[in-house]
């Protein structure tokens, strides 16, 4: 039976009724603030695409696709973010919330969660978007500092996601 998520009118998902435990087992949702349970957009339109969860608002039951409409307009990367969170998920990946929107998701290494933190940061780009090498450069930079490996997941025209690592390297001749 699929778990009951009730989405508040400042565009939150909180978790109502169901079997928690199986959330927390496999990396959904956080528990934040006043000991309720979140669940992010990207997740929430999984976990309800994938027949796990079901939302409500007003006591109404909404659909995958008002879901969708309703985090688009507040996000004009949300389908992006959603079809690599999608495909990070599909891989048995435990995918979590990142940095802000060009460090998008904290990606754990398969059998991890939560005994080790986060391995992987994910930098979300379309095909044909542009990046400054300085950005890619900042971004691999602030990765490194955290102990992370830069990904750079890209979104191309087919809804397929191609993946980079990306790294700095030092050339000195010593």
């Amino acid at each position: 039976m699929a778990a009951s998520l009730e989405l508040l009118d400042d565009g939150e998902v909180v978790f109502v009724e169901g079997d928690l435990g199986w959330f927390r087992e496999r990396g959904y949702g956080d528990m934040r603030g006043e000991k309720r349970y979140f669940f992010s957009p990207v997740e929430t339109l999984y976990l309800v695409n994938h027949g796990k969860a079901e939302v409500y608002r007003s006591g109404r039951k909404l659909g995958f696709s008002e879901l969708l409409s309703f985090f688009a307009e507040r996000d004009h990367n949300l389908w992006r973010d959603y079809v690599i969170y999608m495909d990070l998920r599909k891989r048995r990946y435990v995918v979590k919330e990142g940095f802000g929107p060009k460090l998008r998701f904290r990606v754990f290494e398969r059998g991890e969660y939560p005994a080790k933190p986060a391995k992987y940061l994910v930098i979300p780009l379309y095909e044909g978007e542009s990046v400054s090498v300085d950005e890619l450069i900042s971004l691999v930079r602030s990765c490194r500092a955290m102990d992370k490996v830069a990904v750079v997941a890209v979104l191309d025209r087919r809804n397929e996601v191609v993946y980079y690592h990306a790294s700095t390297v030092d050339l000195w001749n010593k």
